[in-house]
């Protein structure tokens, strides 16, 4: 892109460093779901489509990072720096300040819509761990070490489940979860989010783990829900997208970086995401034991709460996802106030009122829907739409026009991609 400058390399994070940080932010709510999704989709669609949205979805993200290079060295030529920080700064920027603005509000929407899915998913770890505690403290240490895939929606036989139930764990999370959103220095839940990577890696050799044990389940004969292609392959696509969605966050993640390395870096980071969904997605497809059609949206719902290894790995991913959580208030709040003031606040006032709101709405979904596998496949096609498809192409054409350089190929090549984006998103509601 014109305009590119080199610059020297020194005094930056490493590579490592960026991949990974890349990897452990994408690595999140869609990680459980990928299995279910490719159930849904069909064995070959489902690989197909992942490989089709995580090469158009790092095309985008890589417009993003190329714009922001573009304005930082139009700045400096006019000794006129400006931090560029979000997403929205670039459609300031290249295009006016109401842009930008509903840039904001948009990204503002897709992160409430984020905080939702993890609300669902910690009130279901909480809930969980909980029964898995109760039951190990009546199980004896062979049934304890016996533990497998156990049955789904069993009625409650005692008096401890029938008082912990899934409408309790949501409302009991407000009590560790509240008080965190009100700290006012992000900068302990960064350090925590990082120890993510140890709760990702777990989880996956705990898919190696499974997978070895059950051994290739893979019969078309035996289990007719085995399909190459399935018409329900909407829900892969709407929550894939949010799988590889870190448009609104990708300049921050990688201003660290030296600027040479960060396209290739972003690039690298995808390629291990990708790697990591198609295999966790594919061992769990082909060796489940049960029908696949079975494979719930939450692959740790298909394990008895009584199974040690499964048990591990709703604490791990509980712990990571309430460190996370509060940074997605703090973004929240951080870009809504910049709506509606124009400034930042950080005022206690104003932790507090965020931290409520997005508390509620995800309270309200872990109570009345906590239905996960429905929150990501719209909450993803919306952020698509928005950030993904949308928003770098009529920002790149804008800037491609001002250079004299939006020929009529680049244009509708563009265009097919905000077309893609917006299928995706009414196909969620067909």
């Amino acid at each position: 892109m014109a305009g590119e400058k080199s610059e020297p390399t020194t005094g930056y994070q490493s590579s490592v460093v960026t991949v990974f940080s890349l990897w452990n932010t994408l690595m999140g709510t869609t990680l459980l779901a990928i299995p279910w999704t490719i159930t849904q989709a069909g064995f070959t669609l489902g690989i197909f489509l992942t490989l089709l949205i995580a090469g158009l979805e790092l095309y985008t993200c890589t417009l993003v990072l190329r714009l922001a290079q573009v304005m930082r060295d139009e700045q400096l030529d006019q000794n006129n720096v400006q931090q560029v920080v979000e997403f929205s700064d670039l459609c300031r920027y290249f295009i006016n300040a109401r842009f930008g603005n509903v840039a904001t509000v948009i990204s503002v929407i897709t992160i409430l819509t984020a905080s939702v899915a993890y609300w669902i998913l910690m009130s279901g770890f909480l809930f969980n761990i909980g029964q898995s505690i109760f039951e190990f403290s009546v199980t004896n240490a062979t049934q304890f070490l016996n533990a497998t895939v156990g049955p789904i929606g069993a009625t409650p036989i005692t008096s401890f489940e029938t008082i912990w139930t899934t409408k309790l764990t949501p409302v009991l999370l407000v009590a560790v979860v509240y008080p965190l959103c009100l700290i006012r220095n992000p900068a302990v839940f960064q350090k925590l989010n990082s120890l993510g990577v140890i709760s990702i890696v777990y989880f996956v050799i705990f898919i190696a783990v499974k997978a070895a044990s059950w051994g290739i389940n893979y019969d078309a004969c035996k289990d007719p829900s085995i399909k190459d292609w399935n018409l329900s392959f909407p829900a892969l696509t709407g929550t894939i997208t949010l799988g590889f969605f870190v448009h609104n966050a990708v300049i921050a993640m990688t201003n660290q970086a030296a600027p040479s390395t960060r396209i290739r870096d972003l690039g690298y980071g995808y390629l291990l995401v990708l790697v990591t969904y198609l295999y966790i997605g594919i061992s769990v497809y082909i060796t489940f034991p049960d029908a696949k059609s079975t494979i719930r949206d939450n692959i740790l719902k298909n394990f008895a709460s009584t199974d040690v290894l499964a048990f591990v790995a709703r604490v791990g991913l509980l712990f990571q996802m309430s460190a996370t959580f509060p940074l997605i208030v703090y973004i929240a709040r951080l870009q809504l106030i910049k709506v509606l003031f124009g400034r930042n606040e950080n005022l206690l006032l104003w932790r507090a009122v965020v931290a409520a709101g997005v508390i509620a709405l995800g309270l309200l979904a872990a109570v009345f829907f906590p239905n996960i596998g429905a929150v990501l496949r719209i909450s993803g096609s919306l952020a698509g739409l928005a950030f993904a498809f949308t928003l770098p192409c009529v920002v790149y054409l804008t800037y491609l026009r001002r250079e004299g350089r939006a020929t009529h190929g680049v244009v509708w090549s563009h265009v097919l991609i905000v077309l893609l984006g917006f299928i995706n998103f009414v196909l969620q509601f067909i």
